[in-house]
């Protein structure tokens, strides 16, 4: 069994003014082979949270449990080397006087000597990560996505309960990221469950079974990479999935779809909804940047009047960002338009929202 439960864990590093609280009554569960990816910006808990799971931190309060097992809680705080996790760093962490082979074999060694069934695993967990011919070699040897690969293969080889990824793949460039995401997909198996750091989204959502977005030592939503993108729950999630802009409006009617009729900047238009506001209700609308549409010249006089500051050619469309008027003041907002659909700088081009979603619980002030 490879499940991990976490309870009601915190973490404040310092006392004082000086005080900063890494994990304020984080939870969440792991089961049996499952994928979860840690997302945050820079200081959100996300890393602190892996290391507690790995034993390098300990815990102010509450417990995680690892395999039906308590690892971390009161008066509990098993070691690192007594956990089945295995890690997988951002830099590789390879001795350099050992080949290949020699640096995926060493968990093994701890409490064996090197026999013919360690030489087995090693050469399978080579064959696994496209390594198994370079086994002789040293790691001043291989390239960045070949050292990666070798710490992949180590953290796989001992058939750890939990595997811990943190920003593995943050120094590699877009071809090797999508190497290794194959070769990540790959590893997972059913006894083994998966936690990786990451501040990248499209590498949380591409991998993940589920994604825990976290922001100032809180999980904002933990959630399928669809729901995270289709249905967020916060104005921080909204905002850090998926670049969404954020909208206040005003409910003007409820329809029977789970949808709702809004208004915001003057423009009225249609926005799913998982709680059903009352009319009139101030909210906050959110549209992912593909979620616009030009308006057509039968409906140019209806859209939202987009002020054009900047073009940015995006290979299969155009990203524009531009102010539209709002009751506080210009509405800052990024839209992704079509190949023919190219505007010019300085230019007002109308705008009509075609998918929309309604922050569930939040009142716009």
């Amino acid at each position: 069994m490879a499940s991990i439960k976490i309870r009601n864990i915190s973490k404040t590093y310092g006392s004082g003014p000086g005080a900063h609280t890494a994990l304020a009554d984080v939870s969440m569960d792991i089961p049996d082979g499952g994928f979860v990816a840690l997302l945050g910006p820079s200081g959100s808990g996300k890393t602190t949270i892996l290391r507690a799971i790995a034993g390098l931190e300990t815990l102010d309060g509450g417990t995680i449990e690892v395999g039906g097992v308590t690892v971390s809680g009161a008066g509990v705080h098993l070691p690192p080397e007594h956990r089945r996790v295995a890690v997988v760093f951002q830099n590789h962490a390879l001795w350099p006087q050992m080949t290949v082979a020699e640096n995926v074999m060493f968990p093994l060694l701890v409490n064996q000597k090197r026999n013919a069934d360690i030489e087995r695993r090693v050469a399978e967990a080579l064959v696994n990560v496209d390594l198994d011919a370079l086994g002789e070699r040293y790691p001043d040897q291989l390239s960045g996505g070949q050292k990666q690969r070798v710490a992949l293969a180590r953290a796989m080889v001992g058939n750890p309960q939990v595997i811990l990824f943190d920003e593995p793949l943050a120094s590699l460039d877009v071809e090797l990221r999508r190497e290794m995401q194959r070769l990540i997909a790959r590893a997972r198996s059913p006894h083994t469950a998966i936690v990786y750091v990451t501040h990248n989204q499209e590498e949380a959502l591409a991998l993940a079974d589920r994604v825990a977005v976290l922001s100032g030592g809180r999980i904002h939503q933990l959630d399928t990479p669809l729901a995270l993108s289709q249905e967020p729950a916060t104005r921080m999630v909204a905002s850090f999935v998926g670049g969404r802009n954020i909208l206040k409006a005003r409910i003007v009617a409820s329809e029977s779809d789970g949808r709702v009729q809004v208004e915001a900047c003057g423009y009225a238009f249609t926005a799913r909804c998982g709680e059903m506001p009352a009319p009139g209700a101030a909210v906050w609308v959110t549209v992912q940047p593909g979620g616009f549409t030009a308006a057509t010249d039968g409906t140019a006089g209806a859209g939202l009047p987009l002020a054009v500051d900047y073009v940015f050619f995006q290979g299969d469309g155009y990203l524009v960002e531009g102010q539209v008027p709002g009751d506080d003041g210009p509405v800052m907002l990024t839209v992704r338009l079509p190949l023919d659909g190219q505007p010019a700088v300085g230019e007002l081009c109308r705008l009509q929202i075609a998918d929309a979603w309604v922050l569930p619980g939040v009142v716009a002030g």
